[in-house]
């Protein structure tokens, strides 16, 4: 889910007006009667990345589960565009549990998109909220590495700073 989280954070940011912006800093009128004040990109903004990870996990409804046919991995894809286009959802399983699991329940140790072979969520041991228990435990992380244009933000943050998705630097970089 970590995987799935960050790439709906993503698109969320690009659809904001690259224009819009916020204003930041201290309101305080300084002894010299400045203000220390400044606009900043509203998109990467820590309000609305705040925002973002209050709503993102209601998207989690949109992806289906896929087996890679050489790993034998399974992984969360989207099988809703955001755009309408068609999509190809060949080896893609579309259904209840695999949304379910993705925004509500999955067992410790399993939150970056892929699920063992214990099955169905029904199986599992313990109970986690996988989507909103990664977005608000690493909500720090989240922000900081959002908050700047960078590469990679799913290996970096899911894989290197989390630990949630060790095999994941392995895997190819899709894109949105």
């Amino acid at each position: 889910a970590c995987r799935a989280l960050v790439d709906e954070l993503e698109w969320e940011i690009a659809q904001v007006d690259p224009r819009k912006t916020i204003q930041m800093g201290s309101f305080r009128i300084n002894p010299d009667g400045s203000q220390s004040v400044v606009e900043v990109p509203y998109a990467r903004s820590e309000a609305h990345l705040t925002e973002l990870l209050e709503r993102v996990c209601e998207k989690m409804k949109d992806y289906g589960e896929k087996v890679d046919p050489s790993t034998h991995r399974k992984s969360y894809v989207r099988v809703i565009s955001h755009d309408g286009t068609k999509m190809d959802l060949s080896g893609v399983k579309i259904d209840g549990d695999v949304a379910s699991s993705l925004k509500f329940a999955v067992r410790a140790g399993n939150r970056c998109g892929f699920r063992g072979s214990l099955g169905s969520v029904a199986d599992l041991h313990v109970v986690l909220l996988q989507c909103e228990s990664i977005a608000e435990e690493y909500e720090d992380e989240l922000i900081e590495f959002l908050s700047h244009e960078a590469d990679n933000v799913k290996d970096r943050l899911c894989s290197k700073r989390t630990d949630l998705c060790d095999h994941a630097l392995h895997l190819p970089h899709d894109e949105l």
